[in-house]
């Protein structure tokens, strides 16, 4: 039990601590308090791997019911899949960045 309040404790500490403004430490070494600015990275290309049935034309996207379980298939890029004329299985895309 007392281990269990201990974790609720921590989370609970970890939420505050992330809410809370930051310190950040100027050249002359005063304190400014403010938020930090965030740095977005550069969106890069994703493409996900999924399983396509060539027979009914439809691919499926990984963790799903049919991801390289049909007997007729193969693996490929979804963008890949996409341009080939496939399309996704209940019409829903996996995600990938395609262009």
């Amino acid at each position: 039990m007392k281990t269990l309040t201990k974790l609720i404790l921590a989370a609970v500490l970890m939420i505050s601590v992330a809410d809370a403004k930051t310190v950040i430490m100027t050249p002359s070494g005063s304190t400014s308090a403010g938020p930090v600015p965030v740095v977005q990275a550069e969106r890069s290309n994703k493409e996900v791997t999924v399983w396509v049935n060539t027979r009914s034309g439809v691919y499926h996207c990984p963790a799903s019911r049919w991801y390289g379980n049909t007997k007729q298939g193969r693996f490929m890029g979804e963008c890949e899949a996409r341009a080939d004329g496939y399309r996704p299985a209940y019409g829903n895309p996996c995600g990938s960045d395609c262009n």
